[in-house]
């Protein structure tokens, strides 16, 4: 038997332990372990299938791969997976048989190869967990749709909205992200096998039959861009950003709607924790740790980044390092869209606190501003102005909006110039946060039928999104049936 260490003692002499150590990826590819075995055998499929390599060679290393489907040892005193498979072929069929594998490929197009159907496969995770977070949004949008409260601008008090106007903004933003996905996953789909290590091989080579055996849509096509290329590992981290980004802002608002100064939300139990001293604490400890985290999913992000702003074409082994931050930032994507869904469902609402803030909070102030405009015609600029004087003057005598009498309005409108006359119900419907709320019609307004319909039309999206979802995961899902079906149709398995 030729041991794989011989592969040295060509051009090079075996380097050193430390340096094979210090170069090496086996501890990070076991997220592409079983991918790489794919690859080899859609590879050798493909070999037979052109005549490079007889079916009787190829049947000994399919049958030696298919071992490794059920395991395979990653080895840290070899350099990276590559090697730990070529190894165990070795070991199974000998180095004449064995050694044909590597024919027509490198490490570099079956690395980019990999990473691409690992990518493909973290991005419909991703697009799963964020289908269920929008379910969740909906559900609550849907008991929550007559559920006043202020909105904010620079966090005071804006104008009354609703609880349900409110989450349908975080599940627009979650939607966004499911849908950016799809759009990663079409750049993520295409294959670059048969690039070897940059320039193709002047073998009879099938690209487009081994793109199709491992699911992917279409090969990439220049062989320098496909074994250099980690375009798709960024848009992956930033996807993953943008999400974890959004779920720091609901978890910021969580943060503040449990205060006592707030007293919006309570969060569940079981998404909270207490003080080591204090009893009566409930302290909000998995919004605080997401939006920490969201912190390492972006420094993740910018670190593969700055990998990649200067290499030369094509393959650099610095590539390689571009892969830790990136499925690290993923994983801790999934594991915080997984833990807020279960606080976001588990959340309990004060409405009458919310009510009440949005009624003492002068967010009614636009509309009445409004209805002057309306009712006398006036500019709005005016009308500001006049409404702006009268808050003022309420605020300065401590008065709450539901204490202002239509006599101050009337003399605020005379110091600037406006006569009106106007009565208590005119100046009290103003100033109800719910006629406020019901008058904005605008669509995508607060109004409870402009939010009726965003939630009917959300749902049908999120329908239509489940499907493409399904497509998505039926691709990813179906390349282990597809390579078998063909080996067997080849005569190798």
């Amino acid at each position: 038997m030729v041991e794989l260490s011989l592969m040295w003692g060509a051009r090079l002499s075996a380097p050193s332990a430390e340096a094979t150590q210090y170069v090496s990826s086996i501890s990070f590819d076991d997220r592409i372990a079983l991918d790489v075995v794919r690859v080899n055998m859609a590879h050798l499929l493909m070999l037979v299938k052109q005549g490079i390599v007889s079916k009787e060679e190829g049947r000994a290393i399919y049958g030696a791969l298919k071992k490794l489907t059920k395991g395979l040892e990653l080895k840290r005193a070899l350099e990276d997976v590559h090697m730990c498979i070529e190894e165990e072929i070795v070991k199974e069929v000998g180095v004449e048989v064995g050694g044909r594998l590597h024919t027509g490929k490198s490490r570099n197009d079956q690395v980019a190869t990999a990473l691409r159907m690992r990518a493909k496969r973290f991005v419909a995770e991703l697009a799963s967990e964020l289908l269920k977070m929008r379910e969740v949004l909906l559900s609550l949008s849907e008991r929550h749709v007559n559920t006043i409260m202020p909105g904010y601008t620079h966090l005071q008090h804006a104008q009354p909205v609703t609880l349900a106007h409110y989450l349908l903004a975080y599940h627009d933003k979650f939607e966004r992200d499911f849908h950016r996905l799809l759009d990663v996953y079409r750049r993520i789909d295409e294959s670059p096998m048969g690039s070897a290590a940059l320039a193709g091989s002047s073998f009879n080579l099938d690209r487009e039959y081994v793109a199709k055996l491992l699911g992917f849509s279409r090969v990439q096509e220049n062989t320098v861009d496909a074994v250099s290329d980690r375009d798709f590992m960024v848009e992956t981290a930033f996807a993953a950003t943008m999400i974890m980004t959004h779920l720091s802002e609901l978890a910021e608002e969580l943060v503040l709607w449990s205060t006592w100064e707030f007293g919006f939300a309570e969060l569940p139990d079981a998404y909270s924790s207490t003080s080591s001293i204090m009893p009566q604490k409930k302290n909000p400890v998995v919004a605080e740790v997401v939006r920490a985290r969201a912190s390492h999913v972006i420094g993740m992000l910018l670190s593969a980044l700055a990998i990649l702003k200067r290499l030369p074409l094509s393959y650099n082994l610095d590539l390689q390092e571009v892969t830790p931050p990136v499925w690290l930032s993923v994983e801790e994507t999934l594991r915080a869209l997984k833990v807020m869904r279960g606080a976001v469902e588990g959340l309990q609402f004060d409405v009458k606190r919310m009510y009440e803030a949005a009624e003492l909070g002068y967010s009614t102030a636009t509309e009445l501003a409004n209805e002057l405009v309306r009712r006398f015609n006036l500019p709005f600029r005016v009308a500001y102005r006049i409404v702006g004087k009268l808050v003022k003057e309420a605020v300065d005598k401590g008065l709450a909006p539901h204490e202002i009498t239509p006599q101050m309005l009337e003399e605020v409108a005379r110091q600037e110039g406006v006569t009106i006359e106007v009565d208590e119900q005119f100046v009290r419907d103003c100033l109800k946060p719910e006629v406020c709320v019901a008058r904005c019609k605008v669509v995508g307004g607060p109004s409870p039928e402009s939010v009726v319909r965003m939630i009917s039309d959300r749902k049908l999206k999120l329908s239509r999104d489940f499907e493409a979802l399904s497509s998505m995961k039926e691709a990813v899902e179906g390349v282990d049936a597809l390579i078998e079906e063909e080996a067997k149709r080849l005569g190798v398995a």
